[in-house]
């Protein structure tokens, strides 16, 4: 009788894990086929970046550095000139040299060994493009799936996570995600990170080992984005903080992101990384080329952004198309799902924060990247929420007091119910449309 009894309540669990498993194939084939879409866009899927990320992995996979060099520089310039034409230009790269590159700017692309280091077993495998493209492809799905996952959580609905992942591969974040640069794994690690955060504003102490994973994959991918990322989590959790109900994991978070800021700063003078520093003069300087280190960096990133970013609201208020999505995301965010609106926010805000630190016109977009993740969650939810009540009334869904089914599942679990006694009914939600 137990094992039979046994055997009945398994069933449904069995059940449900299929049913996750097609939802996620699913997703991933159509994830897939947006990728291959937006790859295929005209513009260059490189840039100069590119080039040293490749460089880099290729000497992971044991090539020398010459070599390397070489093979990367060969790849890079048949794609420029491959974009040239496909655009009506004549090609022009011949060869990329290394003559006059300053150490210091090499310095920067090696402390960022993340994306060169996980794409290095594609290019042995596939060799330099192929692998560089399919790991690239890898990160861009893991991103969206993990969006897909965090606004399930966020939400209570799985087609807003659905929606959402979808509209990553829509929004500007599509575009950056299928080019040969970090921004795959970068927007990866960012949502990783708001997973775990909102795991430990739920209680979860599972929340932590997200959050250190998410943070070591973005200081090693980008340490720019792991600090801001850090500072988000001190600046989420102490705005959270206010709420009396969220008090004691909203101080928890404080302390892991202050933590995260102090390690990492730590940890680079001890490793002489490059620094903020090193960045500003990098942009100062022509890449430590064209001009002497200017005295004072920080005065002088000062200056540069108050020449910069009146200039700039000026065009975003012109055409305020990205202002008017990240103010309909905050508005979801503080309407809908109030205790992980500070999270999302301050997220988004890190593109602000990046742009701060580098305030140039042609790296706008690339930068303000983290911008987009709350918009894809208020597209995705409220996409969802338009549609639910037509797929409730073909499926039959609702109940008495939600006839049409389209009321979110509660943001903070309840607590948990007593298990059944053997023998006893056990409920399982078929739907599956909680996290």
């Amino acid at each position: 009788m137990t094992t039979e009894t046994g055997a009945r309540t398994s069933r449904p669990g069995r059940r449900r894990g299929l049913v996750e498993t097609a939802w996620l194939a699913l997703l991933l084939v159509i994830l897939s086929l947006l990728f291959l879409a937006r790859y295929n866009d005209p513009r260059k899927i490189v840039s100069g970046d590119s080039f040293w990320y490749m460089r880099q992995a290729l000497m992971y996979t044991g090539l020398t550095k010459q070599e390397a060099h070489t093979e990367a520089a060969r790849q890079i310039c048949r794609e420029i000139n491959r974009s040239l034409v496909a655009n009506g230009h004549r090609p022009e790269c011949v060869e990329y040299t290394l003559a006059g590159i300053s150490p210091r700017y090499i310095a920067i692309f090696d402390s960022r060994p993340g994306y060169p280091l996980f794409a290095s077993p594609f290019v042995a495998v596939l060799g330099a493009w192929t692998g560089m493209m399919a790991a690239t492809m890898v990160l861009a799905l893991l991103a969206a799936t993990l969006a897909y996952l965090a606004v399930w959580m966020a939400s209570g609905l799985r087609l807003a996570g659905v929606l959402s992942a979808v509209a990553m591969f829509l929004l500007p974040t599509g575009f950056l995600m299928t080019r040969m640069l970090t921004e795959g794994g970068v927007m990866a690690g960012y949502l990783a990170s708001i997973i775990g955060g909102m795991l430990v504003l739920r209680g979860r102490r599972s929340g932590f080992a997200i959050i250190a994973a998410s943070l070591v994959w973005l200081f090693a991918f980008r340490s720019a984005s792991g600090m801001a990322m850090a500072l988000a989590l001190l600046a989420a959790g102490a705005l959270a903080a206010l709420r009396r109900e969220h008090r004691r994991t909203s101080l928890i978070l404080v302390a892991t992101g202050a933590v995260a800021v102090l390690g990492w700063q730590l940890l680079s003078s001890l490793l002489h990384l490059p620094s903020l520093n090193d960045t500003i003069q990098d942009y100062a300087t022509g890449h430590f080329t064209a001009k002497p280190d200017v005295p004072h960096p920080i005065s002088w990133l000062i200056d540069r952004d108050l020449d910069f970013w009146p200039t700039q609201l000026k065009a975003e208020l012109t055409v305020p198309t990205t202002l008017a999505a990240f103010g309909f995301a905050v508005a979801v965010l503080i309407i809908k799902m109030r205790p992980y609106a500070p999270l999302w926010i301050f997220t988004g805000l890190t593109g602000v924060m990046m742009v701060a630190a580098h305030p140039l016109k042609s790296q706008y977009d690339r930068l303000m990247l983290p911008l987009w993740l709350p918009v894809a969650l208020a597209f995705g939810y409220a996409a969802a929420l338009a549609l639910r009540p037509a797929t409730a009334r073909l499926s039959g869904a609702g109940s008495a007091d939600d006839p049409t089914g389209t009321r979110p599942a509660p943001v903070i679990p309840q607590a948990r119910r007593p298990e059944p006694s053997p023998g006893e009914a056990r409920p399982y939600n078929m739907a599956g449309d909680t996290w």
